[in-house]
């Protein structure tokens, strides 16, 4: 069997895993990044960039990815609407995957780092203290099993992590992942193609409908919940909502998948391992917006992997101080409203829905969560559409 040594082993080549190699690669190491597709895209997303975040970005992303600017949000829930458009925080760009992500991947290529398409992860191998010693990858053109013993190995591998079953650290609980039932839509009568639009109520429980427009007549449509029972039938409950939008309409791409909720594991770095992306749940609630906390988290365990190559021992506590010192604050305010919906939608309180309206919008903040939790549900209702300003 084939074995291969490098510095830098990366599982996975979307744009956390390339930002990963790419920071890497540039301290001249060598860096291999493993993709079991061709050419890495994920299917599972809104396709969107927050204007916002933007300046986490370590690298300058190309105006082509910048040309169409969404103005803001518009959220709906039953007769309500509330518009955000203040501030660069509500706008965002439209984003085409199938684009975006091999140019991630390329700046890391054209760093030196090795590409391995096509090419799976099967398993590892790791002492009692999780370092990695081997890794057993399959050549899926011919079915050739490789060994690649890597020094640090960085799983960017998504919501499901295979190195993270690995090493048996997967941490079982409710709720911890997010179902998604969406396509990109043509030929579409969009209401105003310059917004976003999010929608509340019992067909996506625990999270939100949506339509993202691409263009005046594309979108990607979907629902996002936190169970996929009868997930198909409360999709096509939500296009009934929005019948008249998606009249004469036509799917094209089919962007379905999972998206990580809570923490998958206790800890982000085991051994010589550091996760990242979707794989160490690095992603923004509400609207659990992963792919610049992604790029950026992403980088940093790259550079955290750069700095300590020969300081094995010093590797978890670096990742963890550099994604700290970036997102730290972030991350954190995003914990408290993952917790405050997942709890609401867990008890199924009958405000949940109003609630998810008020905490996407803005409109309600931490003090007011804690407020909620002195009170029974019709008061919990009363007290968010004063909050809010709507009429009980």
């Amino acid at each position: 069997m084939k074995e291969i040594e490098c510095d830098i082993l990366v599982v996975g080549a979307g744009p956390s895993g390339s930002s990963a190699a790419w920071s890497s690669a540039k301290e001249d190491l060598d860096v291999m990044i493993l993709e079991e597709k061709k050419i890495p895209t994920k299917d599972a997303c809104a396709e969107t960039l927050s204007k916002g975040f933007l300046k986490y970005v370590p690298f300058k992303i190309p105006d082509r990815f910048l040309k169409r600017e969404l103005n803001g949000l518009k959220f709906y829930y039953e007769n309500f609407q509330i518009t955000r458009d203040e501030g660069i925080w509500w706008k965002s760009y439209p984003l085409d995957r199938k684009k975006f992500d091999p140019f991630v991947l390329d700046l890391a290529i054209n760093e030196g780092a090795n590409y391995l398409p096509l090419t799976k992860f099967i398993d590892l191998q790791y002492d009692n203290n999780y370092m990695v010693k081997k890794v057993t990858v399959k050549n899926l053109k011919n079915n050739e099993l490789i060994k690649i013993k890597p020094k640090i190995l960085i799983a960017a591998d998504g919501t499901q992590s295979e190195v993270l079953k690995s090493i048996g650290k997967i941490t079982k609980q409710n709720t911890a992942i997010g179902f998604i039932k969406s396509y990109e839509f043509e030929n579409l009568n969009l209401d105003d193609s310059y917004y976003g639009h999010v929608f509340f109520g019992e067909f996506a429980d625990g999270a939100y409908g949506y339509i993202f427009p691409k263009s005046e007549t594309s979108a990607n449509i979907g629902i996002a919940t936190l169970s996929d029972r009868d997930i198909d039938l409360k999709f096509k409950e939500f296009l009934n909502i929005i019948k008249e939008q998606v009249k004469d309409s036509k799917m094209v791409i089919d962007r379905s998948g999972k998206a990580p909720i809570k923490n998958p594991s206790e800890k982000i770095s085991y051994g010589n391992i550091l996760f990242t992306g979707d794989a160490a749940n690095q992603n923004i609630k509400p609207f659990v917006e992963g792919i610049i906390p992604g790029i950026t988290c992403g980088s940093l365990a790259g550079e955290s992997a750069a700095n300590c190559l020969t300081r094995i021992e010093e590797l978890e506590s670096t990742y963890l101080k550099m994604i700290e010192g970036k997102m730290g604050d972030i991350f954190t305010e995003s914990d408290k409203l993952e917790s405050a919906l997942v709890a609401t939608y867990e008890n199924k309180s009958t405000f949940r829905f109003l609630l998810a309206f008020g905490i996407f919008s803005d409109k309600l903040n931490y003090k007011d969560l804690v407020k909620l939790e002195e009170l029974n549900d019709k008061e919990a209702d009363l007290f968010i559409k004063e909050k809010l300003n709507l009429n009980p």
